[in-house]
């Protein structure tokens, strides 16, 4: 999962948007963009969006 989808989903043109939808900073969505979203939180967004966004799983055995 990248920080684009979440735009996609959540219907965002701008990481401002996004932030302000999903609660997390612009810093920490630029972060995300830089090293990628964290394992556990692409799972809990996979919840979130009941299983319309899916978490990597190459990612979350590493």
């Amino acid at each position: 999962m990248k920080p684009s989808d979440l735009m996609s989903h959540y219907g965002c043109k701008t990481k401002r948007e996004l932030s302000q939808k999903t609660g997390f900073s612009e810093v920490t969505l630029w972060k995300w963009e830089k090293n990628g979203i964290p394992p556990r939180t692409q799972a809990t967004f996979e919840v979130l969006t009941q299983g319309k966004l899916k978490a990597n799983l190459e990612a979350l055995i590493a």
